[in-house]
């Protein structure tokens, strides 16, 4: 899984005062990749999966607010790219209970 300081790294983030919603995002977007592709990383660190997580997580903490001029409700392309790929791909096994079991 994606470590608080691989994300405080890649957002420059210096401080510990989120440290918390951090983490909660990044289980949150761990989560999320999972269940919008219905796979699993093949490994401990998977390079793709954790920049999937990373990204989404990222957009997340950038957007946290509910009030701003952008609209922040669509996933980045990037990110949509990720996990299109992770979703379709053969080298990811299936999440336990992908289908329709764990709903």
């Amino acid at each position: 899984m994606l470590t608080l300081d691989r994300f405080k790294l890649y957002a420059h983030i210096d401080h510990a005062d989120e440290d918390e919603l951090i983490e909660s995002l990044i289980r949150a977007a761990d989560t999320a990749v999972r269940d919008m592709t219905g796979k699993e990383p093949p490994s401990d660190s998977d390079e793709l999966f954790d920049t999937a997580v990373l990204q989404l997580t990222a957009h997340w903490y950038e957007n946290r607010t509910p009030v701003t001029d952008t609209s922040v409700t669509q996933v980045p392309f990037t990110v949509q790219t990720l996990l299109n790929h992770i979703a379709l791909s053969g080298r990811y096994p299936e999440k336990e209970g992908a289908n329709g079991a764990d709903q």
